[in-house]
């Protein structure tokens, strides 16, 4: 069977269109809203955000270099994810981007300031702050897609890799765990338990499975011609080059082969050899995700 006949829609009953897995819900999602108004920025959060920053730096001052985080530095953290839950309850149409924006940045900021400050952060808030940067990374992707509809016309529907979806790294620079450097992260990092089932994002062609290099075990996905997913640091590969998949069908297990700090998901979505954000593409917050075909979860590939 050619690239072009997996894909060929022309000679679809109406009946097999009807059957797309794709709920109507992701239809209509963000892509199909409209904003009346920009909304107004939430002074609570900035407030908020501004004096957790005066609190952190007070409290660093009172701690040597390598010494463990003051409680007033939890408490503070605890707080400061309190505000923020409260804030990503607010329906995305009232939420300014700005405010995300802010909010990404001082907690990202902060974070790392911390790690080069304490010899500790205590694992649960850790989690807790990293858990709540993915989500205000997810939520402007949502209003990229709202306010920008023109640039992300055309993007692939994805589904998530990985369920439930913790984001713990998200596309752009970062500063790298290991190599102690700036360094642009070209997808986003989902957190996984080892040997967890990995998804196909949408229905595609396997174009390569197995080793490569810093990225461990790989699968490689091409989808309709121009669109490719990769899916990285996988303890073992299910696929074959030149399968064919539906959305949904497990590409491998989780692990953490090649140069990764533990267990995760590296996702990444390339079109004709640029590198993209994934999550200008990927379901949004909430969202009833596409669930796979019946036979796609039992497959064992090599």
């Amino acid at each position: 069977m050619s690239f072009d006949e997996v894909y060929s829609t022309a000679e679809r009953s109406p009946a097999e269109s009807s059957s797309s897995p794709v709920p109507e819900s992701a239809l209509a999602s963000p892509r199909g809203r409209v904003r009346l108004a920009t909304p107004e920025p939430s002074m609570e959060l900035q407030d908020a955000l501004a004096s957790f920053k005066e609190k952190a730096r007070a409290n660093r001052r009172k701690v040597a270099r390598g010494g463990p985080m003051p409680l007033g530095q939890v408490e503070s953290w605890e707080s400061m994810n309190g505000m923020l839950d409260a804030f990503l309850e607010r329906a995305l149409e009232r939420t300014d981007s700005r405010d995300v924006e802010r909010a990404r940045g001082v907690l990202e900021a902060e974070l790392e300031q911390d790690g080069r400050t304490y010899g500790d952060m205590p694992g649960a808030l850790a989690e807790a702050v990293v858990l709540r940067v993915g989500r205000l990374a997810v939520r402007m992707a949502e209003l990229r897609r709202l306010e920008h509809p023109e640039e992300v016309n055309g993007l692939p529907r994805l589904a998530w890799p990985v369920d439930p979806v913790t984001i713990t790294s998200v596309f752009g620079q970062r500063w790298h765990p290991i190599l102690g450097e700036q360094r642009r992260h070209l997808g986003v990092d989902l957190a996984a338990k080892q040997g967890q089932v990995v998804y196909t994002a949408t229905k595609g062609v396997v174009l390569r499975a197995g080793w490569n290099g810093d990225h461990g075990l790989q699968v490689e996905v091409q989808h309709d011609g121009r669109w490719v997913t990769r899916y990285s640091h996988l303890s073992r590969v299910l696929v074959e080059p030149g399968e064919i998949l539906e959305q949904g069908h497990a590409v491998g297990l989780a692990g953490e082969t090649g140069l990764a700090t533990g267990v995760h998901v590296h996702f990444e979505l390339w079109r004709d050899g640029e590198v993209l954000d994934p999550l200008d593409a990927l379901g949004d917050e909430g969202e009833e995700r596409p669930k796979a075909p019946p036979m796609a979860r039992g497959g064992t590939g090599s």
